[in-house]
């Protein structure tokens, strides 16, 4: 965790992606990925946040085995 952190950057979020997912305690989390461009969003929670209305282009939601298998 201490070798993700040294990576991760703090981000402001200018606009808002809401009403995105069925769950609006999950919404912050993507508004955060696409302010800060990231590639994925590494989460036990796979099936919510990933059933979103908006598609929002190439911003992946995978899991923590797939973002092993993916970043080693």
């Amino acid at each position: 965790m201490a070798a993700l952190a040294k990576r991760g950057r703090w981000v402001a979020v200018y606009f808002s992606w809401r009403p995105n997912l069925p769950d609006e305690a999950d919404n912050h989390l993507i508004e955060l990925a696409l302010a800060g461009q990231a590639a994925a969003i590494v989460t036990h929670n796979v099936r919510d946040l990933a059933g979103g209305e908006l598609r929002l282009g190439s911003l992946r939601v995978i899991s923590p085995a797939q973002c092993l298998e993916i970043w080693p």
